[in-house]
This record gives structure tokens, C-alpha cells and sequence, in this order.
């Protein structure tokens, strides 16, 4: 299984950056950023798989692209953003990766307001008056 193949090299890198980071901190946060990146490969090809059957069931069901590539790019910038917040974390830069977080909230808000005013002018219409 695939999965079980990529928690065993996180878990040999994990022992290894533990290990370097003792004497060498600047390699053992490359090894982090290393580490991040091949899980994030390994990730892309299962959100492509994903990606093929939501796009079966959109067309097999007649549901709203809009509304559903809204959904797909908030939860986008929601992964990417926690992924950048948590490799800032691990550099000891708590302070800017609070910034991170904000501003990738602040997008998700931004990307949401469609849906949003869809909604409220779907009950709105229920609204007798």
C-alpha cells in the first residue's frame, strides 16, 4: 500500500532530521522542507484522482461548476495555506506564519462571497414579500 510507503519515509526522515537538527539546524530544516515537499507530490496525484471522479458526479448529477470550482479553490487555499503555516512553524517563525494564516482566511473569504450571495438570494426568495 501506498500509504503505508510514504508514512515509512516520513517516519525515517522525522529520525533523521531529529538527529541532524542537534548540529546542524539550517540542514535539519531543509530536510523538513524536503520531507514537506514529497508528501506534497505524493498527495498531487491522489487530488487528480479526486478531482476525476467529483468531475463524474458533477456530470452525472447537473450540479453548478460554479460554484463547485469555488469549493475546490477554498479548500485549495486552505491546504496551502496550513502546509506554508506549519513549515513556518517549524522554522521558529510563529509570528509570521500567524500572518499566513490570516491572509489565507481572509482569501477564503474572498473566494466564499459568490456562494454566500447565492444562498442568500436562494432564501430570499423563499421569503414571501
Amino acid at each position: 500500500m501506498q500509504i503505508l510507503q510514504l508514512l515509512s519515509v516520513v517516519i525515517v526522515a522525522a529520525m533523521l532530521i531529529i538527529l541532524v537538527r542537534e548540529k546542524h539546524e539550517t540542514i535539519g530544516f531543509l530536510l523538513i522542507v524536503i520531507t514537506g515537499v514529497i508528501v506534497f507530490i505524493f498527495i498531487l496525484d491522489k487530488v487528480s484522482q479526486l478531482f476525476d471522479v467529483i468531475q463524474q458526479i458533477v456530470s452525472r448529477f447537473n450540479v453548478s461548476l460554479l460554484h463547485l470550482d469555488t469549493i475546490f479553490k477554498v479548500i485549495g487555499i486552505a491546504y496551502i495555506t496550513e502546509f506554508t503555516a506549519q513549515l513556518l512553524k517549524d522554522a521558529d517563525l510563529e509570528a509570521i506564519a500567524i500572518k499566513v494564516e490570516l491572509v489565507g482566511k481572509i482569501f477564503i473569504l474572498l473566494f466564499a462571497l459568490p456562494i454566500f450571495i447565492a444562498v442568500l438570494e436562494t432564501l430570499m426568495n423563499f421569503i414571501p414579500g
